[in-house]
């Protein structure tokens, strides 16, 4: 099923919890205001089976921390789907090496690992927690339990981490790691700001270097370099016209609401009392409705690529 303006959507992200061991400064907590209610894991699987109804194939589960939930590997292997592609995971990656094997025995794919410094100090500047150490151990845990590719997240912030991307190449290439250089969303505050980095200047170094250069549409345009000996991807924000033109995503609050748009809480679409009563019909109809309210949130530029339509 295609939205109005003929997106496809074919992912959805799963928060499955607000709560997390970290307190980094600059989270947007997924766009999500609160979780007053939690969903089992029997629910959540009750919604993957309507969602592959329309198309979707690919799930992440975020959240919060993901892996802060008891149930989490219960979740994991309640989502396994025939018609679920990929089950992947977002995770701060401080619990994971006691829990990656579970995981991935659950049917987990692979994971993201959020690390946006490899300084001690900095680390905990960030995030508020001496747990470095830690995350290098989820880290290895991951690559020997097979959740590949991992994949590191290193949000890029002005006079903070800025100075230590070759690092982060060269610690990511030699474990056959994809490291994600991310643009600080603007989720709103005084952080955006503060710790706003461009990232076209170290975008255009690593197109001089890169062997080959590959865009990916289905995933918000974001570009990967090849470079020799290992892979980097550059994720710019909505501030890209292209970014919300190549949306293909829904989102799923920790209490049960359908959330067409990571910026958005206006136009949320109450999932949870359906699946709890088990009327399907009406939770199929909040998934046609969470469609039909998906619109970029940025255009700009980019009401040329892509003219509104009917659903």
């Amino acid at each position: 099923m295609r939205d109005r303006w003929g997106r496809p959507v074919i992912g959805l992200r799963i928060s499955v919890t607000n709560e997390c061991n970290l307190n980094c400064f600059y989270c947007h907590h997924e766009g999500c205001l609160n979780d007053s209610r939690r969903m089992s894991p029997q629910e959540i699987e009750k919604i993957v089976e309507v969602g592959t109804e329309f198309g979707i194939r690919k799930i992440k589960l975020t959240g919060g921390e993901p892996l802060v939930r008891e149930d989490i590997v219960d979740i994991v292997a309640a989502i396994t789907k025939p018609k679920i592609e990929e089950v992947s995971m977002t995770t701060n990656g401080t619990l994971l090496a006691k829990i990656a094997a579970e995981l991935a025995d659950a049917g987990l794919n692979r994971v993201n690992i959020s690390l946006d410094t490899l300084d001690e100090t900095t680390y905990e500047r960030i995030t508020g927690r001496k747990l470095l150490h830690e995350v290098l151990e989820g880290i290895d845990a991951a690559l020997a339990a097979d959740l590949t590719p991992v994949k590191l997240n290193m949000v890029l912030l002005a006079g903070v981490n800025e100075h230590e991307v070759e690092r982060m190449i060269t610690y990511t290439s030699e474990r056959g790691i994809i490291v994600q250089l991310i643009e600080l969303l603007d989720a709103g505050g005084k952080n955006f700001t503060t710790y706003h980095r461009n990232l076209d200047d170290i975008e255009q170094s690593l197109r001089e270097r890169a062997v080959a250069v590959r865009t990916r549409r289905s995933m918000q345009a974001r570009r990967k370099y090849i470079l020799p000996g290992g892979e980097v991807e550059v994720v710019k924000p909505m501030h890209n016209s292209e970014f919300c033109m190549h949306c293909t995503r829904l989102r799923l609050t920790p209490d049960g609401h359908l959330k067409p748009c990571l910026m958005r809480n206006d136009n949320l679409v109450d999932l949870l009392p359906h699946i709890g009563a088990g009327d399907l019909e009406g939770a199929r109809k909040a998934f046609a409705e969470a469609i039909a309210r998906r619109e970029p949130y940025f255009k700009g530029a980019a009401r040329e690529i892509c003219v509104p339509r009917s659903v």
